[in-house]
């Protein structure tokens, strides 16, 4: 069965451990809305309730997150989400993924690591937003990364960005650990990269354990 995802840190990010959870299924979302503080708070728990009222389509990522974006759009003061939805079935052995200008949630499997995207537009911008799934099988010792993009953004005084290379790297190296001790190292690498965060650090380790 899917074993139950670790996440990170939070801030103006909302994720859900699991929208459905049982021995055959799993679904995983992880959201990040624009701006900071207190004026996107709303927003996040507008996307929270707007998950949950979701669950009837939480077997169709696509389906998913195409009506989230009607209930969003037109109702979030000109603040955008984007958001990764992955949904987890150890019968078929195979996961179903969808974004919405989300960064692409990374696969670790055997020491290699597989991006898998299948990007639509971002949540709330856009009425006529369309989504489509992208469809991988699943094998016994498989590693799902889901983060946001104050992951890879992060910057060090120099002004480098911490960068989707260097994130593939520790996430290679948590081959071996439980995701929460893989979410741990990812996230205190990010901030020995960068003293400073201007953005959330915020990720999902879910491991696929057969």
């Amino acid at each position: 069965m899917p074993a139950l995802p670790r996440a990170a840190s939070e801030d103006r990010c909302w994720r859900d451990n699991a929208l459905i959870a049982d021995q055959q299924q799993a679904g995983l979302l992880i959201a990040d809305v624009s701006g900071h503080g207190v004026p996107a708070a709303p927003i996040a728990s507008m996307v929270k309730l707007a998950a949950a009222a979701q669950r009837a389509h939480a077997t169709d990522p696509s389906a998913f997150l195409s009506h989230i974006n009607a209930i969003l759009c037109g109702n979030t003061q000109n603040q955008f989400v984007t958001a990764a939805y992955v949904h987890l079935d150890s019968a078929a052995q195979e996961l179903r993924y969808s974004a919405a200008g989300h960064p692409p949630m990374l696969l670790l499997r055997r020491g290699q690591i597989t991006e898998v995207e299948e990007n639509g537009l971002m949540l709330a911008a856009f009425n006529f937003a369309t989504y489509s799934n992208a469809i991988h099988s699943l094998e016994q010792g498989d590693r799902l990364l889901l983060y946001t993009d104050g992951i890879v953004e992060a910057a060090n005084a120099a002004g480098d960005f911490f960068g989707p290379n260097a994130l593939r790297e520790v996430f290679r190296k948590t081959q071996g650990t439980t995701p929460s001790e893989a979410a741990d190292l990812i996230v205190s690498t990010v901030q020995e990269w960068s003293n400073t965060q201007e953005d959330d650090l915020t990720v999902l380790v879910c491991d696929y354990v057969g």
